[in-house]
């Protein structure tokens, strides 16, 4: 008898859950319509797609619809986070293409198309060539899985990150290459990686800011000569939205300053529509918010200038950094020893460098600044080859 009553409850559970969360979620559809942005994933959710013939006939609703109606299901989040631990009890060891090692999430590198390696590389070649008086250098940061590939599961089929810098270092003659893995690596038992994000930490910053200037050419702090500064003890990055793994402990969002006080800054933001000048690198209003990681610089934008104020016998002149988000934690400790530095998004620029104000000849040096899976899968570095 029991076991008669304990299956009736679960199929009525079971048949309840199947209509109550569809209803409550067309409810919740029909209550906020519009666009709607996931701050946890950092995007914005499926738009309700056009019921048209076009759409109907192009196949595209269908799926389109399902993807809308999968994005605002009721308790997603909760859903996604109970699959996700389903799976791990299964035991799965990659997640959403994450893997959790060591108390951290790493993120999955496992392929990359070559030719579209090749034509960034090339582009890259072009850009030095026609600026032989600009000093270029090139910085292609490790993820974690580069630093702690013996710590991910054999035959996870991912690719080496090491061999992957020393070819794109040997296929850009015209450019320095700078050693960050080595001093990384060394360096591995330290908090140079976040634990929930992809991004690397400000100590990775500094110890990359201090292999560079070997061949930049400028004199570093030393890290005695900063003091640190715990921003937020609260940060949940891009690898924990995709997991929803609450096991592994939130990251530290640090702010380097030197101890004696870093120099004053000018930050002016050149959003593609207007330009705002600020006093700080650290743009704390996101501290507040999920993406933390954007306190630094703040948002991605097409151009961003920092004057930085610093004595003349430290000033090593101006430099043009073409990044991604890995320079964002770079740049600070650099606008110590650079007066002038001019950032720049090729994501954000359609056009050349005189039509966002920037000739590059104008600049000391010049720095790409990018991470190993980021460059093997951007499509806008070969925009050099037209700029």
């Amino acid at each position: 008898m029991n076991k008669k009553i304990h299956k009736i409850i679960t199929i009525a559970l079971f048949a309840l859950m199947s209509l109550v969360i569809p209803i409550i979620t067309l409810i919740n559809c029909f209550m906020n319509q519009g666009k709607v942005f996931s701050e946890n994933e950092n995007r914005y959710l499926q738009d309700l797609p056009e019921l048209s013939i076009d759409n109907i006939i192009d196949k595209k609703f269908t799926p389109d619809f399902e993807e809308y109606f999968s994005d605002r299901i009721f308790l997603r989040e909760q859903w996604i986070g109970l699959k996700n631990n389903f799976d791990k009890l299964l035991g799965k060891t990659e997640i959403k293409g994450i893997f959790t090692a060591d108390g951290r999430m790493v993120e999955a590198w496992k392929s990359y198309d070559k030719q579209s390696v090749d034509r960034n590389l090339a582009a890259m070649n072009l850009f030095a060539e026609k600026h032989p008086d600009l000093k270029t250098y090139f910085i292609l940061a490790p993820t974690a899985q580069g630093i702690y590939e013996d710590t991910l599961p054999q035959n996870s089929g991912i690719e080496s990150q090491k061999a992957f810098i020393k070819y794109c270092y040997e296929n850009t003659p015209a450019i320095t290459g700078i050693d960050v893995f080595s001093d990384l690596y060394v360096a591995r038992d330290n908090y140079i990686y976040y634990r929930t994000d992809h991004h690397w930490t400000s100590l990775a910053a500094y110890y990359s800011y201090n292999a560079a200037s070997k061949l930049m050419k400028f004199t570093p702090y030393t890290l005695d000569k900063f003091s640190v500064e715990h921003a937020s003890n609260s940060f949940r990055g891009t690898l924990y939205s995709k997991t929803l793994d609450n096991n592994i402990t939130p990251d530290t969002i640090d702010y380097y300053t030197l101890a004696g006080g870093d120099p004053s800054v000018i930050v002016s933001v050149n959003n593609g529509v207007e330009t705002k000048a600020y006093g700080s690198m650290y743009f704390r209003e996101y501290l507040d918010k999920k993406d933390k990681y954007s306190s630094f610089l703040g948002a991605n934008v097409p151009v961003l200038n920092i004057t930085s104020y610093i004595p003349s016998e430290a000033d090593n002149g101006s430099l043009l950094v073409i990044k991604d988000s890995y320079a964002h934690s770079l740049i600070p400790f650099l606008t110590k020893n650079y007066s002038n530095i001019t950032v720049v998004d090729l994501r954000y620029i359609n056009g050349t460098f005189e039509d966002v104000g920037i000739k590059p000849e104008d600049y000391d040096c010049a720095l790409f600044m990018y991470n190993v899976i980021t460059f093997s899968q951007d499509l806008n570095v070969k925009k050099l080859s037209f700029m």
